[in-house]
Protein backbone atom coordinates (compact mmCIF):
# COMPACT_ATOMS: atom_id res chain seq x y z
CA UNK A 1 0.00 0.00 0.00
CA UNK A 2 1.16 3.47 -0.82
CA UNK A 3 2.13 5.31 2.35
CA UNK A 4 -0.39 7.77 3.86
CA UNK A 5 0.86 11.15 4.35
CA UNK A 6 -0.28 12.74 7.50
CA UNK A 7 -2.70 15.22 7.47
CA UNK A 8 -1.42 18.77 6.79
CA UNK A 9 -2.64 22.42 8.77
CA UNK A 10 -3.73 24.76 6.20
CA UNK A 11 -2.80 27.53 5.80
CA UNK A 12 -6.00 29.25 6.95
CA UNK A 13 -5.67 27.51 9.82
CA UNK A 14 -2.44 28.56 10.95
CA UNK A 15 -3.10 32.01 10.51
CA UNK A 16 -6.04 31.83 12.89
CA UNK A 17 -4.05 30.44 15.66
CA UNK A 18 -1.75 32.96 14.85
CA UNK A 19 -4.22 35.67 15.23
CA UNK A 20 -6.10 34.08 18.07
CA UNK A 21 -2.67 34.33 19.82
CA UNK A 22 -2.11 37.68 18.79
CA UNK A 23 -5.87 38.32 20.50
CA UNK A 24 -4.92 36.96 23.80
CA UNK A 25 -1.89 38.76 24.14
CA UNK A 26 -2.96 42.09 23.15
CA UNK A 27 -4.93 43.35 26.29
CA UNK A 28 -2.52 41.69 28.09
CA UNK A 29 0.33 43.75 26.75
CA UNK A 30 -2.17 47.05 26.73
CA UNK A 31 -2.74 46.12 30.57
CA UNK A 32 0.98 46.42 30.61
CA UNK A 33 1.54 49.57 28.78
CA UNK A 34 -0.70 50.96 30.75
CA UNK A 35 0.16 50.25 33.91
CA UNK A 36 3.96 51.49 32.66
CA UNK A 37 2.18 54.82 31.87
CA UNK A 38 0.62 55.85 35.56
CA UNK A 39 3.46 54.79 37.19
CA UNK A 40 5.65 56.97 35.07
CA UNK A 41 2.80 59.73 35.73
CA UNK A 42 3.12 58.51 39.23
CA UNK A 43 6.23 59.37 39.74
CA UNK A 44 6.56 62.38 37.53
CA UNK A 45 3.60 63.74 40.09
CA UNK A 46 4.98 62.83 42.92
CA UNK A 47 8.11 64.64 42.81
CA UNK A 48 7.00 67.61 41.51
CA UNK A 49 4.90 67.62 44.47
CA UNK A 50 7.66 67.02 46.65
CA UNK A 51 9.76 69.18 44.91
CA UNK A 52 7.57 72.21 46.29
CA UNK A 53 7.11 71.17 49.46
CA UNK A 54 10.93 71.22 49.77
CA UNK A 55 11.20 74.62 48.01
CA UNK A 56 8.14 75.83 50.47
CA UNK A 57 10.20 74.46 53.98
CA UNK A 58 13.43 76.06 52.34
CA UNK A 59 11.87 79.09 51.90
CA UNK A 60 9.79 79.42 55.20
CA UNK A 61 13.37 78.44 56.94
CA UNK A 62 15.06 81.18 55.64
CA UNK A 63 12.69 83.58 55.94
CA UNK A 64 12.20 82.55 59.84
CA UNK A 65 16.40 82.75 60.38
CA UNK A 66 16.75 86.24 58.76
CA UNK A 67 13.02 87.32 60.49
CA UNK A 68 14.85 86.32 63.74
CA UNK A 69 18.44 87.27 62.97
CA UNK A 70 17.81 91.11 62.18
CA UNK A 71 15.47 91.29 65.59
CA UNK A 72 12.30 90.42 64.15
CA UNK A 73 12.01 92.48 61.76
CA UNK A 74 12.82 92.36 57.95
CA UNK A 75 14.42 95.57 55.96
CA UNK A 76 13.79 94.91 52.05
CA UNK A 77 14.13 97.69 50.01
CA UNK A 78 13.06 100.70 51.99
CA UNK A 79 10.30 98.69 53.56
CA UNK A 80 10.72 97.09 56.86
CA UNK A 81 7.95 93.90 57.89
CA UNK A 82 7.18 93.24 61.68
CA UNK A 83 4.36 91.11 63.18
CA UNK A 84 2.43 92.72 65.81
CA UNK A 85 2.83 91.40 68.87
CA UNK A 86 -0.19 92.99 71.17
CA UNK A 87 -4.02 93.89 70.45
CA UNK A 88 -3.06 97.75 70.73
CA UNK A 89 -4.55 98.15 67.25
CA UNK A 90 -7.48 95.57 67.50
CA UNK A 91 -10.82 97.81 66.43
CA UNK A 92 -13.29 98.48 64.08
CA UNK A 93 -11.63 100.43 61.58
CA UNK A 94 -10.76 99.12 57.97
CA UNK A 95 -7.05 99.26 58.79
CA UNK A 96 -7.04 97.94 62.71
CA UNK A 97 -4.30 95.37 62.97
CA UNK A 98 -5.17 92.16 65.00
CA UNK A 99 -2.38 90.71 66.77
CA UNK A 100 -0.03 88.76 65.17
CA UNK A 101 -0.58 90.34 61.72
CA UNK A 102 2.20 91.52 59.22
CA UNK A 103 2.59 94.76 58.63
CA UNK A 104 4.39 96.54 55.83
CA UNK A 105 6.19 100.03 56.95
CA UNK A 106 7.41 102.41 54.69
CA UNK A 107 10.54 103.54 56.37
CA UNK A 108 11.23 107.44 56.63
CA UNK A 109 13.78 108.07 54.39
CA UNK A 110 17.70 109.29 54.65
CA UNK A 111 17.64 111.98 52.19
CA UNK A 112 16.36 115.28 53.77
CA UNK A 113 14.21 116.60 51.69
CA UNK A 114 12.28 113.29 50.90
CA UNK A 115 12.29 112.93 54.73
CA UNK A 116 11.10 116.62 54.99
CA UNK A 117 8.20 115.08 52.08
CA UNK A 118 7.76 112.31 54.32
CA UNK A 119 6.83 114.11 57.28
CA UNK A 120 4.48 116.66 55.37
CA UNK A 121 2.27 114.05 54.18
CA UNK A 122 1.84 112.10 57.58
CA UNK A 123 -1.81 113.49 59.09
CA UNK A 124 -4.28 112.07 61.50
CA UNK A 125 -5.77 108.71 60.90
CA UNK A 126 -2.48 107.51 59.38
CA UNK A 127 -0.76 104.06 61.66
CA UNK A 128 3.07 104.86 62.36
CA UNK A 129 5.55 102.65 63.86
CA UNK A 130 7.75 104.64 66.17
CA UNK A 131 10.69 103.86 69.38
CA UNK A 132 8.20 104.38 72.42
CA UNK A 133 10.64 105.57 74.79
CA UNK A 134 7.55 105.86 77.97
CA UNK A 135 7.25 102.16 77.73
CA UNK A 136 11.55 101.40 77.85
CA UNK A 137 13.24 100.06 80.77
CA UNK A 138 16.50 101.87 80.17
CA UNK A 139 17.70 104.97 78.25
CA UNK A 140 19.23 102.98 75.03
CA UNK A 141 16.48 100.26 74.31
CA UNK A 142 13.19 101.85 73.42
CA UNK A 143 9.87 99.52 72.71
CA UNK A 144 8.90 99.77 69.22
CA UNK A 145 5.43 100.09 68.66
CA UNK A 146 2.88 100.83 66.34
CA UNK A 147 -0.30 103.10 67.14
CA UNK A 148 -2.91 105.51 65.06
CA UNK A 149 -2.08 109.46 64.45
CA UNK A 150 -4.96 111.30 66.48
CA UNK A 151 -3.29 114.51 66.25
CA UNK A 152 -0.13 115.95 64.32
CA UNK A 153 1.27 119.10 66.98
CA UNK A 154 3.40 121.83 65.17
CA UNK A 155 6.39 123.09 67.38
CA UNK A 156 9.36 125.37 67.72
CA UNK A 157 11.23 122.19 67.70
CA UNK A 158 9.49 120.46 64.63
CA UNK A 159 6.26 118.08 64.17
CA UNK A 160 5.60 115.64 66.86
CA UNK A 161 2.60 113.28 66.83
CA UNK A 162 0.02 112.28 69.12
CA UNK A 163 -0.84 108.74 68.91
CA UNK A 164 -3.07 106.17 70.21
CA UNK A 165 -3.83 102.30 69.27
CA UNK A 166 -7.51 101.58 68.75
CA UNK A 167 -8.16 99.18 71.10
CA UNK A 168 -7.24 101.81 73.72
CA UNK A 169 -9.30 104.74 75.64
CA UNK A 170 -6.72 106.91 75.98
CA UNK A 171 -3.64 108.68 74.07
CA UNK A 172 -0.33 107.26 74.69
CA UNK A 173 1.37 109.15 77.60
CA UNK A 174 3.94 111.67 75.05
CA UNK A 175 3.78 112.80 71.81
CA UNK A 176 6.14 110.96 68.95
CA UNK A 177 8.75 113.49 67.70
CA UNK A 178 9.86 113.30 64.06
CA UNK A 179 12.97 111.37 65.26
CA UNK A 180 11.53 108.41 66.78
CA UNK A 181 9.31 107.54 63.92
CA UNK A 182 10.60 104.76 62.21
CA UNK A 183 7.41 104.55 59.06
CA UNK A 184 4.58 104.49 57.82
CA UNK A 185 1.83 101.45 57.69
CA UNK A 186 1.02 100.77 54.63
CA UNK A 187 -0.34 97.53 54.69
CA UNK A 188 -1.28 94.66 57.39
CA UNK A 189 -2.32 90.63 56.68
CA UNK A 190 -3.31 88.78 59.31
CA UNK A 191 -3.26 85.00 57.87
CA UNK A 192 0.25 85.68 56.37
CA UNK A 193 1.54 86.88 59.85
CA UNK A 194 0.02 84.48 61.74
CA UNK A 195 1.61 82.05 59.18
CA UNK A 196 5.29 83.11 59.81
CA UNK A 197 4.48 84.18 63.60
CA UNK A 198 4.63 80.41 64.05
CA UNK A 199 7.33 80.00 61.45
CA UNK A 200 9.50 81.78 63.55
CA UNK A 201 8.69 80.31 66.48
CA UNK A 202 11.24 77.63 67.62
CA UNK A 203 8.29 75.37 66.73
CA UNK A 204 7.67 76.24 63.45
CA UNK A 205 11.63 76.10 62.66
CA UNK A 206 11.66 72.60 63.83
CA UNK A 207 8.29 71.77 61.83
CA UNK A 208 10.64 73.30 59.06
CA UNK A 209 13.08 70.70 59.29
CA UNK A 210 10.42 67.74 60.44
CA UNK A 211 8.46 67.97 57.71
CA UNK A 212 10.20 67.98 54.56
CA UNK A 213 12.18 64.92 56.45
CA UNK A 214 8.91 63.07 57.00
CA UNK A 215 8.08 63.31 53.36
CA UNK A 216 11.09 62.28 51.86
CA UNK A 217 11.30 59.21 54.22
CA UNK A 218 7.55 58.52 53.10
CA UNK A 219 7.80 58.70 49.32
CA UNK A 220 11.53 56.48 49.48
CA UNK A 221 8.87 54.03 51.87
CA UNK A 222 6.43 54.32 49.01
CA UNK A 223 9.34 53.70 46.22
CA UNK A 224 10.99 50.81 48.15
CA UNK A 225 7.34 48.84 48.37
CA UNK A 226 6.54 49.34 44.79
CA UNK A 227 10.04 48.15 44.04
CA UNK A 228 9.51 44.93 46.19
CA UNK A 229 5.90 44.17 44.68
CA UNK A 230 7.48 44.66 40.78
CA UNK A 231 10.28 42.64 41.86
CA UNK A 232 7.83 39.91 43.06
CA UNK A 233 5.60 40.54 40.22
CA UNK A 234 8.61 39.89 37.54
CA UNK A 235 9.23 36.56 39.62
CA UNK A 236 5.81 35.43 39.33
CA UNK A 237 5.61 36.46 35.47
CA UNK A 238 8.84 34.54 34.97
CA UNK A 239 7.37 31.32 36.62
CA UNK A 240 4.12 31.62 34.52
CA UNK A 241 6.34 31.99 31.45
CA UNK A 242 8.53 29.17 32.60
CA UNK A 243 5.18 27.24 33.22
CA UNK A 244 3.71 27.64 29.58
CA UNK A 245 6.72 27.05 27.51
CA UNK A 246 7.37 23.66 29.53
CA UNK A 247 3.26 23.36 28.61
CA UNK A 248 4.09 24.27 24.75
CA UNK A 249 6.93 21.81 25.02
CA UNK A 250 4.99 19.07 26.60
CA UNK A 251 2.24 19.60 24.11
CA UNK A 252 4.51 19.92 20.92
CA UNK A 253 6.50 16.72 21.86
CA UNK A 254 2.55 14.90 22.18
CA UNK A 255 1.67 15.78 18.58
CA UNK A 256 4.67 14.72 17.40
CA UNK A 257 3.67 11.23 19.02
CA UNK A 258 0.49 11.13 17.65
CA UNK A 259 1.47 11.99 14.39
CA UNK A 260 4.60 9.15 14.69
CA UNK A 261 1.29 6.53 15.49
CA UNK A 262 -0.75 7.74 12.17
CA UNK A 263 2.38 7.06 10.27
Amino acid sequence: MAPVMPPMRSGNSDLQDSSSEKDKRSPENGKKERGGQCKRVFSVVSTVIIAIILIAALVALVVAVCYRAQGETLTVGGMQYRIVLTGSMEGEREDSIRTHSIIGIEVVPKDAAERETFFSALKEGDVITFNDWTRTGTADDPVVNTHRIIEVIETAEGRAYRTQGDANESPDAEPVAEEDVIGKVVWSNYPLGSFLYFLCSSTGIIVCLIVPASVILIYEVINIIRILRSEKRRKQQEETDAREQEIERLRAELEELKRGEKR
